[in-house]
């Protein structure tokens, strides 16, 4: 079904958007699966996209861009202003056209006009990124990430194709029809029903980042011993040599800036041979207040009960920083 006037990014906080229907599926090359369940939990802050100017030409654009598209398509494009909500999976979608059932490209694709109106989609940031999403013209040849959020799209219209209409560098248009197919569209019922399911049971996916690991096990279980594969302790060897060559090339420089900057002396330019090799400036100075120096102070003449009284809701424990310290074996 569909409604009016709805707010996308509450909405994809509610539901599994189309545009990461790969990212919850762990096949994404802009997010992790962990990530999109730590923003989906409250763990983690979704991302401002107020401030993008690729967002705020995302809608003008396409306007810009609808004469040529309808014109390659061979049909009437249609905005979609509408919100669609699956009724048994998390997913949401909007779509932004619909194309007429009877256009060129359809015909030519199905063989005959499509029994409900194909989607057609715009990608229209120009960044750099788009040369790795999408291949030659006329293909179905883009990345995971469109492929699912097409694939998503024709789960929740009913569509039998999508159109994806890409500018991509040069400025140039490209058309990619997608097919629907049941096989992929399966996989992305079992994966957002999987997903969903850790989201509302609070189970983090498989980390797939160091960042991602400490978040998900801040500390230590005490006497926990973990017995690794051969591929992963042959990981910590290769760790270990990298440590180790990285130790050796850092004593290397300490020893040439110990001989290179006395050199230097006070200059703020360094030249050889008339041309310059370097500088050597001190930034514009900063001012910094120590405020716990000064609450401190301001509150010299308090009773301790109420120096306590005024520090307890500010005082919070930190987790201490898990260390991989590597056994000597090892460092040898």
């Amino acid at each position: 079904m569909g409604t009016n006037n709805i707010d996308i990014a509450a909405s994809h906080r509610t539901a599994i958007g189309c545009s990461k229907i790969a990212q919850a599926l762990g096949m994404s090359r802009w997010g992790t699966s962990f990530e999109l369940w730590s923003q989906l939990t409250g763990r983690q802050p979704w991302p401002d996209l107020g401030n993008h100017l690729r967002v705020a030409l995302g809608e003008p654009m396409e306007i810009t861009l609808k004469p040529f598209v309808a014109k390659r398509l061979g049909g009437t494009l249609t905005r979609d202003r509408r919100e669609y909500r699956h009724s048994d999976l998390p997913l949401v979608g909007h779509v932004d056209y619909r194309l007429s059932r009877d256009a060129r490209a359809v015909v030519e694709l199905l063989g005959a006009a499509a029994d409900k109106r194909p989607v057609a989609d715009m990608k229209t940031s120009l960044g750099h990124g788009a040369r790795h999403r999408f291949g030659d013209d006329g293909t179905d040849e883009v990345d995971a990430d469109v492929l699912l959020q097409m694939q998503g799209y024709m789960i929740l219209t009913g569509a039998e194709v999508a159109f994806v209409a890409a500018l991509v560098p040069g400025p140039d248009l490209k058309i990619y029809p997608i097919r629907a197919d049941a096989e992929l569209q399966d996989l992305i019922r079992e994966g957002v029903l999987g997903f969903w399911e850790r989201v509302m049971t609070d189970t983090p996916p498989d980390p797939t980042t160091e960042a991602e690991a400490r978040a998900r096990w801040t500390r230590h279980t005490a006497g926990k011993v973990i017995e690794v594969d051969p591929a992963t302790a042959a990981l910590l060897r290769d760790f270990a040599a990298v440590k180790a060559r990285l130790r050796a090339v850092e004593a290397e420089e300490r020893a040439i800036r110990d001989t290179l900057i006395p050199a230097l002396q006070d200059a703020d330019t360094v030249v050889h041979d008339g041309a310059t090799l370097c500088t050597f400036k001190a930034n514009r100075d900063s001012e910094r207040i120590d405020w716990q120096a000064v609450a401190m102070e301001a509150m010299n003449d308090c009773p301790d009960e109420v120096r306590e009284e005024l520090i307890a809701p500010h005082r919070r424990t930190l987790p201490g920083p898990r260390v991989l310290r590597l056994s000597r074996s090892l460092e040898a």
